[in-house]
């Protein structure tokens, strides 16, 4: 989700929604595209009441509204996009793009790869300078353009993809401080 969205999701919440968090719900990530009510001591939290003090679900509505930057970027140091998302996006850039973009030939690089920044999924060239870091499939034999998109399309749509982004970035995601 990006910051945009998340501010539209906030704008969206009603009465009743903030008064649950005052009451003690969390606010919790649905699939990187929605917000939703849960426990704080459950997955995908991005804001629960502890030390604060609110007097009314308008002041609590401002103060998400004022934090929405930190809260979400706080949110994506330590919490993985969503298979649900990540599958979707990867999916929508490859038909932009072309599958076999995202695919390289042995000892070669790919057209494309891809990077997770603040919860977006950003595409990367050879002019970006942290192109060779990105993900993308590795192919083991040269294969013609057609089987390289059937091979990347197979990586996607088998959870490889989401498997190897989560692989690169465990220590990320595992961190405590």
């Amino acid at each position: 989700m990006n910051l945009a969205t998340f501010k539209t999701e906030i704008n969206k919440l009603d009465q009743d929604f903030l008064q649950s968090i005052l009451d003690g719900s969390a606010l919790v990530m649905d699939k990187d595209e929605f917000l939703d009510l849960g426990n704080s001591s459950g997955a995908f939290v991005i804001f629960w009441i502890e030390d604060e003090i609110f007097s009314s679900v308008e002041e609590l509505k401002e103060y998400l509204d004022f934090e929405a930057e930190d809260l979400l970027s706080n949110y994506y140091v330590h919490s993985p996009l969503s298979r649900e998302y990540f599958e979707k996006r990867l999916l929508e850039l490859m038909l932009e793009y072309g599958e076999e973009s995202f695919s390289s030939q042995p000892e070669g690089m790919p057209q494309k790869s891809i990077m997770v920044t603040n919860g977006e999924i950003s595409i990367l060239t050879e002019s970006d300078y942290v192109f060779k870091y990105g993900l993308y499939l590795k192919l083991d034999e040269k294969l013609n353009p057609q089987i390289s998109a059937v091979k990347a399309k197979n990586w996607l749509q088998s959870g490889t993809a989401y498997n190897d982004y989560i692989a690169v970035n465990v220590f990320r995601f595992s961190a405590i401080e």
